[in-house]
Protein backbone atom coordinates (compact mmCIF):
# COMPACT_ATOMS: atom_id res chain seq x y z
CA UNK A 1 0.00 0.00 0.00
CA UNK A 2 1.43 3.23 -1.01
CA UNK A 3 1.47 5.38 1.91
CA UNK A 4 3.87 9.15 1.70
CA UNK A 5 3.50 12.41 3.42
CA UNK A 6 5.00 14.99 2.08
CA UNK A 7 5.83 18.86 3.61
CA UNK A 8 6.14 21.89 1.61
CA UNK A 9 6.17 25.66 3.21
CA UNK A 10 5.22 28.13 0.51
CA UNK A 11 5.71 32.13 1.46
CA UNK A 12 2.72 34.10 0.05
CA UNK A 13 2.90 37.51 1.53
CA UNK A 14 6.24 38.72 3.13
CA UNK A 15 4.73 38.27 6.40
CA UNK A 16 3.07 35.18 6.30
CA UNK A 17 3.85 31.80 4.81
CA UNK A 18 1.42 28.55 4.13
CA UNK A 19 2.31 24.97 5.20
CA UNK A 20 1.28 21.98 2.32
CA UNK A 21 0.98 18.57 3.41
CA UNK A 22 0.36 16.12 1.06
CA UNK A 23 -1.38 12.02 1.85
CA UNK A 24 -0.81 9.64 -0.99
CA UNK A 25 -2.61 6.45 -0.61
CA UNK A 26 -5.75 4.46 -1.72
CA UNK A 27 -8.84 2.73 -1.13
CA UNK A 28 -9.20 -0.57 -1.60
CA UNK A 29 -11.37 -3.60 -0.60
CA UNK A 30 -9.60 -4.94 2.55
CA UNK A 31 -11.85 -3.14 4.52
CA UNK A 32 -15.61 -3.95 5.33
CA UNK A 33 -17.28 -1.45 3.22
CA UNK A 34 -19.88 0.73 5.65
CA UNK A 35 -23.09 2.59 4.71
CA UNK A 36 -21.93 6.19 4.12
CA UNK A 37 -25.13 7.58 3.59
CA UNK A 38 -27.29 5.62 5.92
CA UNK A 39 -29.46 3.56 3.14
CA UNK A 40 -26.47 2.75 0.54
CA UNK A 41 -24.06 0.37 1.67
CA UNK A 42 -20.88 -0.75 0.23
CA UNK A 43 -18.75 2.11 0.09
CA UNK A 44 -14.93 1.71 0.74
CA UNK A 45 -13.41 4.45 3.14
CA UNK A 46 -10.06 4.92 4.48
CA UNK A 47 -9.86 6.60 8.00
CA UNK A 48 -6.45 9.01 8.78
CA UNK A 49 -6.55 10.66 12.10
CA UNK A 50 -5.75 14.09 12.15
CA UNK A 51 -3.81 16.50 14.75
CA UNK A 52 -2.76 20.05 13.96
CA UNK A 53 -0.24 21.96 16.69
CA UNK A 54 -1.33 25.11 15.78
CA UNK A 55 -5.03 26.57 16.16
CA UNK A 56 -6.39 27.59 12.99
CA UNK A 57 -8.32 27.25 9.33
CA UNK A 58 -6.97 24.46 7.70
CA UNK A 59 -7.83 23.35 4.06
CA UNK A 60 -7.97 19.52 2.76
CA UNK A 61 -8.95 18.38 -0.59
CA UNK A 62 -8.87 15.41 -2.97
CA UNK A 63 -6.75 14.80 -6.23
CA UNK A 64 -8.35 11.41 -7.44
CA UNK A 65 -9.57 9.72 -10.98
CA UNK A 66 -13.10 8.55 -8.91
CA UNK A 67 -15.33 10.93 -7.48
CA UNK A 68 -14.15 11.70 -4.39
CA UNK A 69 -16.61 12.13 -0.73
CA UNK A 70 -15.11 13.20 2.91
CA UNK A 71 -15.91 13.74 6.10
CA UNK A 72 -14.49 15.26 9.06
CA UNK A 73 -15.29 13.66 12.93
CA UNK A 74 -14.56 15.27 16.31
CA UNK A 75 -12.53 12.26 18.60
CA UNK A 76 -13.53 9.02 17.10
CA UNK A 77 -15.63 7.78 13.88
CA UNK A 78 -18.11 5.14 13.76
CA UNK A 79 -18.59 3.62 10.46
CA UNK A 80 -21.83 2.12 12.31
CA UNK A 81 -23.34 5.41 13.06
CA UNK A 82 -21.65 8.35 10.74
CA UNK A 83 -23.70 11.29 11.98
CA UNK A 84 -22.23 10.75 15.19
CA UNK A 85 -19.44 13.30 15.70
CA UNK A 86 -19.91 14.80 12.15
CA UNK A 87 -18.12 18.02 11.95
CA UNK A 88 -18.36 18.60 7.98
CA UNK A 89 -18.52 16.77 4.83
CA UNK A 90 -18.06 17.60 1.21
CA UNK A 91 -18.38 16.38 -2.02
CA UNK A 92 -17.60 18.82 -5.05
CA UNK A 93 -16.35 21.66 -3.78
CA UNK A 94 -12.83 21.02 -5.67
CA UNK A 95 -12.99 20.45 -9.43
CA UNK A 96 -12.95 17.46 -11.28
CA UNK A 97 -15.37 16.36 -8.41
CA UNK A 98 -12.82 16.02 -5.91
CA UNK A 99 -13.88 17.43 -2.29
CA UNK A 100 -12.54 20.59 -0.11
CA UNK A 101 -13.16 20.98 3.62
CA UNK A 102 -11.90 23.91 5.19
CA UNK A 103 -12.26 23.93 8.66
CA UNK A 104 -10.78 25.23 12.19
CA UNK A 105 -9.12 22.58 14.10
CA UNK A 106 -7.34 22.83 17.45
CA UNK A 107 -4.72 21.49 18.95
CA UNK A 108 -5.36 18.81 21.74
CA UNK A 109 -8.02 17.51 19.64
CA UNK A 110 -8.00 14.50 17.51
CA UNK A 111 -9.71 14.87 14.30
CA UNK A 112 -10.74 12.05 11.90
CA UNK A 113 -10.76 12.37 8.62
CA UNK A 114 -12.88 9.64 6.36
CA UNK A 115 -12.36 9.58 2.70
CA UNK A 116 -14.74 7.81 0.48
CA UNK A 117 -16.30 7.69 -2.89
CA UNK A 118 -19.66 8.90 -4.02
CA UNK A 119 -20.58 5.79 -5.78
CA UNK A 120 -20.67 2.50 -3.98
CA UNK A 121 -17.90 0.15 -4.94
CA UNK A 122 -15.38 2.03 -6.13
CA UNK A 123 -11.52 1.90 -5.35
CA UNK A 124 -7.81 3.41 -6.41
CA UNK A 125 -5.54 5.79 -5.73
CA UNK A 126 -6.24 9.33 -4.01
CA UNK A 127 -4.16 12.29 -2.66
CA UNK A 128 -5.11 14.48 0.08
CA UNK A 129 -3.37 18.03 0.05
CA UNK A 130 -3.72 19.78 3.24
CA UNK A 131 -3.01 23.89 3.51
CA UNK A 132 -2.98 26.25 6.83
CA UNK A 133 -0.91 27.65 9.37
CA UNK A 134 1.50 24.84 10.03
CA UNK A 135 1.98 21.42 9.30
CA UNK A 136 -0.20 18.90 9.82
CA UNK A 137 -0.09 15.29 11.77
CA UNK A 138 -1.69 12.61 9.28
CA UNK A 139 -1.52 8.82 10.90
CA UNK A 140 -4.04 6.14 8.56
CA UNK A 141 -5.79 4.39 10.82
CA UNK A 142 -5.34 0.60 9.90
CA UNK A 143 -8.91 -0.73 11.31
CA UNK A 144 -12.12 1.03 13.25
CA UNK A 145 -13.53 -0.70 15.38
Amino acid sequence: MLETIIIFVFDWIETSSVVQTMYLSALTKDKEPYFRDCQTSNFYYQTVQVNVDITGFYSFSSKSSFDTYSYIYKDNFNPLNPLNNLLSEDDNSCNDKQFKLIIELYTNITYILVVTTYYPAKTGQFSILVFGPNNVKLNRISKYL
